[in-house]
C-alpha cells in the first residue's frame, strides 16, 4: 500500500507541475520549482519503494560484500581486513523505512572497499585480479540497487523527466538590485555619470557560477545587453571568472563564436564577490546538463566545425601550459576527479568509485594526443538560434587536453540528433585529429563523473554551512541520484557492469 505521506508529496509535485509552475514568469522560479518536485519525488520513492527494492537486493549486496571480505588481495593488511569485517558485522538488518539506514551503511562500506582496491597499483598478479574482481562485483551490485530502484519509482506512476527537471538552479542567495549594479557602475566608469542598470534577471542552471543578464542605460562604455558571471562565496569551489576572461580575446582571434571581454572585477565590491562582463550573444541553451531540450542538428554540425578549429590551435598563443603529456592528459583528469569525489562526497557511491576504476584502466589501452580543450562543450553552455550556434559559452575549463574529452561531451548530446559519424565526418574534414573510440567512450563517462564531484562539492558546502541556499542541498539529494543513473547507463552500454 502506498504511504500516505509519500502520496501527498506526489500530489503535492503534481500540483506544482500542473498549477503552479504554469502561472510562474521567472526561469529561475520554474527552475526552484522543478528541483522542488525532482526532491519530493525522491522522498516520496524513499517511503513506498525503498522498501520493496531493499527486500529483494540487499541479501544480494550483503552478499557481493562478503565475498568481497573473503577474496582480499594479500596487500590489504589484516587490520584493515578485520576492521571491515567488524563493520559488516555491525550493519543491523532493518526493516520498513529504516532499511534506508542499512543501505546506506552497505553502500558506504562497499564504497571504502572499492576505493581500496582500486589503489593497488603494486603486487602479484593475482593481488590485481582480485582487486579488479571485487571493484567489479560491488560495481555490478550497486548498479542493480540503483537501477531497480529508478525502475520502481517508474512504476510508482512518477512523472516529469529527469533531462528537464533535475538541473540545479544558481544559487542567487546573494541576488542584488539594478540599483546597487548602477551604483557601481557609476563608480566603475566616472566618465558615464548617467549609466544605468535598469534590469537584472537571475539566469537559471549554473553549477559553476552565478549568471545573470544585465540591460545597461545611458552609456556608450558598455553595450545595452551584456552577461555578468560570478564566482560563488564558497569554501570548497573550482574554476574562477578570472580563469575564463583572460582567454576569451585569444579565442576570439581565432574566429571562434565566443562572447567579448568587457570587464574583470578581480576584488570583492558591493555586488559580492568577483565578477566578469561580457557581450549578450543571441540564441539559448538547446538544452540542460541532463539532455536536449530542441532538436538542433545544423549547431551539432557547426559545434564540430568549432571543435576542430579549437583543437587545432597553436596552445601557447591561448597561454596555455604545454608541460603536458599526451598519455597522461586524460590520466590527469581521472586523478582530478578521483580526489575531488574522495575529499568531497558526503553520499557513498560504489558505482561511482567503481567508474573511476573502470576508467583508470580503459585509459591505459590506447595513445593520447593533445590539443586545447573547452572542456564542458555541452548544449548548456552553447546558444542556439534558427537551428545554428551563435556562441560557445563558459571558458573557464579551457586547458590543454586530449581531444577525446570534448568529442566524449558533444557526443552524449549529439547522439540525439544526428548520427555520430557524421558528427566526426565533419569534425575531420574541417582538420580535427583521429581520436580512438574508446577513448570518446571514456569522456563520455566522465562528463557524468565530473557531473558527480560537482554535485559532491555542492553537498559538501551545504552540509557544513557554507551556503545555506536550499538549491545545494536540493541538488546534492535529487541530482546527485539522476547522475549516478546517467553513469550507471553509459557503464552498461560499454559492458563494464
Amino acid at each position: 500500500m502506498t504511504n500516505t505521506s509519500a502520496r501527498l508529496m506526489r500530489a503535492i509535485s503534481e500540483e506544482l507541475a500542473q498549477k503552479i509552475i504554469p502561472e510562474l514568469k521567472s526561469a529561475d522560479a520554474i527552475e526552484r520549482a522543478r528541483l522542488s518536485i525532482g526532491v519530493l519525488q525522491n522522498l516520496a520513492a524513499d517511503l513506498d519503494i525503498l522498501t520493496e527494492v531493499a527486500a529483494k537486493l540487499v541479501p544480494d549486496y550483503r552478499e557481493a560484500i562478503q565475498t568481497a571480505l573473503d577474496n582480499l588481495p594479500s596487500s590489504i593488511t589484516p587490520d584493515q581486513a578485520a576492521a571491515w569485517n567488524k563493520s559488516f558485522a555491525g550493519i543491523a538488518s532493518e526493516e520498513d523505512i529504516a532499511c534506508q539506514r542499512e543501505v546506506a551503511k552497505l553502500r558506504a562500506l562497499g564504497a571504502e572497499i572499492v576505493r581500496a582496491v582500486a589503489d593497488i597499483a603494486e603486487g602479484s598478479d593475482e593481488d590485481k585480479s582480485r582487486a579488479q574482481d571485487i571493484a567489479l562485483r560491488l560495481g555490478e551490485v550497486d548498479f542493480r540497487w540503483l537501477t531497480s530502484y529508478d525502475k520502481a519509482k517508474t512504476a510508482a506512476g512518477e512523472t516529469g523527466s529527469a533531462r528537464d527537471e533535475d538541473e540545479a538552479p544558481a544559487d542567487d542567495s546573494d541576488e542584488f538590485t539594478a540599483e546597487m549594479v548602477t551604483e557601481y557602475l557609476r563608480g566603475r566608469y566616472p566618465d558615464s555619470p548617467a549609466i544605468t542598470c535598469t534590469e537584472v534577471i537571475p539566469i537559471p542552471g549554473g553549477r559553476s557560477k552565478k549568471t545573470f543578464f544585465l540591460s545597461i542605460a545611458g552609456t556608450n562604455e558598455l553595450p545595452a545587453q551584456l552577461v555578468m558571471r560570478q564566482d560563488f562565496d564558497l569554501r570548497y569551489e573550482g574554476t574562477k571568472v578570472k580563469d575564463e576572461y583572460v582567454p576569451l580575446a585569444a579565442l576570439a582571434k581565432l574566429e571562434l563564436p565566443v562572447p567579448k571581454p568587457l570587464l574583470l572585477e578581480t576584488e570583492t565590491t558591493a555586488l559580492g564577490g568577483p565578477f566578469l562582463f561580457v557581450d549578450k550573444k543571441h540564441g539559448s541553451p538547446p538544452g540542460s546538463y541532463f539532455g536536449l531540450a530542441v532538436s538542433c542538428p545544423g549547431a551539432f554540425r557547426d559545434l564540430a566545425k568549432n571543435l576542430a578549429k579549437l583543437h587545432q590551435a597553436n596552445p601557447a598563443e591561448l597561454g596555455l601550459n604545454t608541460d603536458v603529456e599526451p598519455q597522461q592528459a586524460l590520466m590527469d583528469l581521472i586523478d582530478f576527479y578521483e580526489t575531488k569525489w574522495r575529499n568531497n562526497s558526503t553520499m557513498p557511491s560504489p558505482l561511482v568509485d567503481y567508474s573511476l576504476s573502470w576508467a583508470r584502466q580503459q585509459c591505459l589501452l590506447d595513445e593520447g594526443s593533445l590539443a586545447p580543450i573547452h572542456g564542458d562543450a555541452g548544449p548548456y553552455n552553447f546558444l542556439v538560434e534558427n537551428d545554428r550556434l551563435t556562441a560557445i559559452l563558459d571558458w573557464e575549463f579551457l586547458h590543454l587536453g586530449d581531444p577525446a574529452e570534448d568529442l566524449g561531451v558533444a557526443r552524449f548530446y549529439a547522439e540525439d540528433v544526428m548520427p555520430w559519424q557524421e558528427f566526426l565526418d565533419i569534425y575531420h574534414a574541417e582538420g580535427g585529429p583521429q581520436v580512438p573510440e574508446r577513448r570518446v567512450q571514456l569522456a563520455m563517462l566522465l562528463q557524468f563523473i565530473k557531473g558527480a564531484t560537482l554535485v559532491a562539492t555542492s553537498a559538501r558546502n551545504y552540509e557544513e554551512g557554507w551556503t545555506r541556499e536550499f538549491v545545494k542541498g536540493a541538488n546534492s539529494f535529487a541530482g546527485m541520484r539522476v547522475i549516478e543513473l546517467r553513469i550507471a547507463s553509459l557503464l552498461q552500454r560499454f559492458k563494464a557492469v
